[in-house]
C-alpha cells in the first residue's frame, strides 16, 4: 500500500468541497474507491488543530466532532504518534474521537506546576527526586545571560523568554521556562516573531525566499559573514546540545529544530509560533509515509527543505499536484487484479532498472532492480541471487523515509492479493488472519504463506533484516 500522510488543511478543503469542486472530488473519488492500495494516517497534530477551536462555543464542538467523523473515515482509525519515552514513532489503531476526548480533557500542559513533578507521597521517592531536583540545579543551563543583556534594544524582547533561568542559572530552571513557553504557545509568538524579523534585518537576510535556492546552503553563507563562526547546521546541533545536555536526541528532535530554525531565520516564515509548531509536527509524521499532502505554502517549502537534508524521500506535494502524480506511479482506480502476478514479475525481470550488481557474503552473483509500477501496490525492489541449483528473486519495499514499520492492514492487503492471484496455499492457509498477527506479535517465526508448482517455490515470509515483508520466488534448476 501507499501511505500519505494529508495536513489538515487537505482534511479540510475535502470535507468542505469534495462535492462541488473538481479537484476535491477527484481526490476523494481516489481515496473512497482504492481501499486497498491507500492508507491515510492521522497522528497527534491533527486532533490539536481540532483542539484549538473546540472549546469557543457549543456550535464549534458540534463542527470538530463533524470533523472527527470525516478524519475517521478517511483515516479509518490508523494513527501516528510520537512515544517520548522510547523516542520512536509507533503506529497504531486509536478511535479518532476516543484520542480527541483524551486530548481535549487532558490539561496536563496547560495546568503544570513543574515543581509538583518533584513530590511524592512516599517518602523513599521524595528524596530520590531530591537528589536528581540537586543534580539539575548543579548544571549550568550554557545560557550566557550578559551576552542577552549585552544585544540591541531591540531584541530585548528575548529577556522575557527565561525569567526563572535568569534568575539562577541551571538546568532545573531552564526546563521549567521550557515547559512554560510550551504550553503557552500563543502569549510568546509577538516575542518569536519580534526577535526573528530582527534577526532577518540584522542579517540583511533576503525576505523573499524564493532568491534563496538551497535553504540550508544559503543559511550558511550568511552565517559565515556573522561572529557566529558557525554553518547553520552547526548551530542547529549546538543547540540542541544545550537544550538536551547528555540526553539522547531522537528524530523529533532533531526535525523538528530543523524546521523551526529555518523560520527563525525567514525562510516562508509562519503567522504565529502555535502554527509553526503544528505545521513543524505535521510535516515529522509525514516523514512516514511515502507522500505528504499540504496546500500550505510555508509548509510545503520548509517540509521539502528539511526532507531533501535529512535524506528523505517522502514526496511533498499540493492537492493540485496529487491525483497526476499518483496515476503516474500506480494503477488506480481499479481494484481487480487484471494480470497476473506471474506476468507482472516476468515483466519486471525484463524491464526493470538494474541499480547494482554484486556479489553476497558466500560469493554468489546479486543484482538489485528498481520496480517503477510497485508488485500489488507494495513492492518496489527485487533482488536477484544466482546459485548453484537455483535462483532466487526477492521482492521487498525499500523505504527512503522514516519508516520502519508496517501498519496490520499493509501486511493484510500485500498477503490477500497474493492469495488472491495463487490461491490457497500448499498448508490450506488462505487470506492473512488474527494467528497471523499473533505469531508476528510475539515474534515467533512466521509461517507466512508458500506455494510449489513443479521447479518453481514462492513464498511470503517476514524477515527483520534486511527486507521486512518479502515476496520470494525460488527456481530451482533441472539437471
Amino acid at each position: 500500500m501507499i501511505r500519505v500522510y494529508l495536513d489538515w488543511n487537505i482534511f479540510t478543503y475535502l470535507k468542505q468541497r469534495k462535492e462541488s469542486e473538481e479537484l476535491y472530488k477527484s481526490i476523494y473519488s481516489i481515496i473512497t474507491s482504492n481501499n486497498n492500495k491507500l492508507l491515510f494516517p492521522y497522528s497527534p497534530a491533527h486532533l490539536q488543530d481540532l483542539k484549538r477551536g473546540f472549546s469557543k462555543s457549543e456550535k464549534a464542538k458540534e463542527l470538530t466532532y463533524r470533523d472527527l467523523e470525516f478524519l475517521q473515515e478517511i483515516s479509518q482509525d490508523h494513527c501516528l504518534y510520537e512515544d517520548y519515552k522510547e523516542k520512536k514513532v509507533i503506529p497504531s489503531l486509536i478511535n479518532s474521537t476516543e484520542y480527541f476526548k483524551q486530548i481535549s480533557e487532558d490539561k496536563t500542559l496547560e495546568e503544570f506546576d513543574f515543581d509538583e513533578l518533584f513530590s511524592s507521597d512516599s517518602k523513599e521517592i521524595t528524596e530520590l527526586w531530591e537528589k536528581y531536583l540537586a543534580l539539575l540545579k548543579a548544571i549550568p543551563c550554557g545560557i550566557n545571560f550578559e551576552q542577552f543583556d549585552s544585544v540591541h534594544a531591540k531584541y530585548g524582547a528575548i529577556k522575557y523568554l527565561f525569567p526563572n533561568t535568569r534568575m539562577e542559572n541551571n538546568f532545573y530552571n531552564l526546563m521549567k521556562d521550557l515547559m512554560k513557553i510550551m504550553s503557552e504557545p500563543e502569549k510568546h509568538s509577538k516575542i518569536y516573531k519580534s526577535i526573528r524579523n530582527s534577526t532577518i534585518e540584522d542579517m540583511k537576510i533576503d525576505t523573499d525566499p524564493t532568491n534563496w535556492g538551497n535553504a540550508f546552503d544559503y543559511l550558511d553563507k550568511v552565517l559565515a559573514k556573522t561572529k557566529l563562526n558557525q554553518t547553520f547546521r552547526e548551530m542547529v546541533e549546538s543547540n540542541l546540545k544545550v537544550t538536551h545536555k547528555d540526553k539522547k536526541l531522537s528524530r523529533f528532535d532533531y526535525f523538528v529544530n530543523y524546521y523551526i530554525s529555518l523560520d527563525s531565520y525567514g525562510y516562508y516564515r509562519d503567522k504565529a509560533l502555535p502554527n509553526l509548531i503544528d505545521d513543524a509536527t505535521h510535516a515529522y509524521y509525514g516523514a512516514y509515509c511515502d507522500f505528504f499532502v499540504t496546500d500550505d505554502d510555508n509548509t510545503y517549502h520548509k517540509a521539502k527543505a528539511v526532507y531533501e537534508y535529512l535524506n528523505i524521500k517522502t514526496k511533498v506535494c499540493k492537492a493540485s499536484e496529487f491525483p497526476a502524480i499518483f496515476y503516474s506511479i500506480i494503477q488506480l482506480g481499479n481494484n481487480n487484479i487484471t494480470e497476473s502476478i506471474s506476468n507482472r514479475i516476468v515483466q519486471i525481470i525484463r524491464q526493470s532498472l538494474i541499480l547494482m550488481k554484486s556479489v553476497d557474503d558466500e560469493l554468489n552473483p546479486v543484482s538489485v532492480h528498481k520496480i517503477n509500477l510497485p508488485l500489488v501496490d507494495y513492492f518496489n525492489r527485487m533482488q536477484i541471487s544466482y546459485y548453484s541449483d537455483s535462483t532466487v528473486l526477492s521482492f521487498y519495499k525499500k523505504r527512503d523515509n522514516y519508516s520502519d514499520f508496517m501498519f496490520w492492514r499493509e501486511i493484510k492487503s500485500v498477503v490477500d492479493k497474493i492469495v488472491f492471484d495463487f490461491g490457497i496455499d500448499d498448508k490450506m492457509k488462505g487470506d492473512f488472519n488474527e494467528q497471523d498477527k499473533e505469531q508476528l506479535n510475539e515474534g515467533k517465526n512466521w509461517n507466512g504463506r508458500i506455494w510449489t508448482r513443479n521447479e518453481i517455490t514462492t513464498d511470503i515470509v517476514y524477515i527483520d533484516e534486511p527486507f521486512g515483508l518479502t515476496l520470494r520466488v525460488r527456481i530451482n534448476k533441472i539437471y
